[in-house]
């Protein structure tokens, strides 16, 4: 016999299916705390930090895989009087220290590639305090860690894949392990490094989905390596993904070598000096054309002169009777 409670239950079940049911929406990630500090000097910046959107974090927060971003997180501002920025190279516009929910920024330096203000800044550090709160303080490779804020803060842009192209002028395919080193070797170095990173990490997010960085994240927060998260979040070997990356940029690798060598450079030079040839003469034709156009213009002005001079003294004479050869004599 069936009980009271069982059927019950299934009246309750066949009329929830009866009914028409809405999914909930996805929940939108919350976006961090930020608490703001600058020294005397900068207060007017930090106002300015204080007021910039929070809402481009969204995108962190979507790529940590993270729905709360945890406790607030402290930005500090330093000048470049401050002995931090004085031993801290010019190229490091910031960074971010994600087991003291620290993030500090050097103002002046905010326009150095690969951010291009505060704001992308700003987005480019608070990112690196969420992903290492994502990936529960383990450590996160320095090519990911900065390939992902990039792609965080901002899509790729022409200075993006500029500098990709000449570091495969410079320094051909890199492994991970050169691409590590790359980021300690100066500004130029860095630079490369950070584009390399970049277009890495969105090939990684292009090719697995937006959900990915999160799932290797929690993969490194559950104790796994990096290469073995990589691997279970996407299902693909770490240094096949590299391969084919690089693979993907080998219509570069063609073309800028002719671009760059002796023979593009003296023709380069060759067409200029055609290019100069057909502008200097060009120039000179429109000089000829414009002088004759000055001599034809004085010659018709001397016509005219010479017209009218010869008018007045027709007229001239046609008054003047003794111009005119005629007398009269009156009595």
């Amino acid at each position: 016999m069936v009980s009271m409670t069982a059927r019950l239950a299934r009246a309750l079940a066949v009329a929830a299916v009866a009914l028409p049911w809405d999914a909930p929406a996805a929940a939108q990630p919350l976006l961090p705390t930020l608490n703001v500090d600058a020294p005397v000097g900068l207060e007017s910046l930090a106002e300015q930090v204080r007021e910039l959107p929070l809402e481009p974090l969204t995108t962190a927060m979507t790529l940590a895989g993270m729905t709360h971003p945890g406790p607030p997180i402290n930005v500090l501002l330093i000048n470049e009087e401050a002995e931090l920025a004085q031993n801290t190279p010019r190229w490091i516009a910031g960074f971010a220290d994600g087991s003291r929910s620290l993030v500090v920024m050097f103002p002046d330096r905010a326009r150095g590639y690969p951010t291009d203000g505060l704001d992308t800044l700003l987005q480019h550090e608070v990112a690196h305090v969420l992903f290492a709160r994502a990936a529960g303080g383990q450590l996160v490779p320095r090519w990911f860690n900065e390939g992902l804020a990039m792609a965080a803060e901002r899509p790729a842009g022409l200075s993006d894949r500029s500098r990709l192209a000449w570091t495969l002028v410079w320094d051909g395919t890199l492994d991970l392990n050169q691409l590590e080193t790359l980021f300690g070797q100066g500004r130029g170095a860095s630079q490369r490094a950070y584009a390399v990173s970049g277009a890495l990490v969105r090939e990684v997010i292009r090719a697995y989905g937006d959900d990915a960085p999160g799932r290797i994240l929690e993969e490194l927060a559950d104790g796994a390596t990096f290469d073995s998260a990589f691997r279970t979040a996407t299902g693909a070997p770490l240094n096949w993904v590299v391969a084919r990356f690089w693979r993907t940029q080998q219509h570069w690798s063609r073309w800028i070598p002719l671009l760059t060598g002796p023979a593009f450079l003296w023709m380069g030079i060759t067409s200029l000096a055609v290019l100069a040839i057909v502008v200097h003469r060009r120039r000179r034709a429109a000089r000829r054309a414009a002088w004759d156009e000055e001599e034809r213009i004085e010659a018709e002005l001397a016509e005219a002169r010479r017209a009218a001079e010869r008018l007045a003294q027709e007229r001239l004479l046609g008054a003047d009777p003794k111009a005119s050869g005629s007398s009269h004599e009156v009595h």
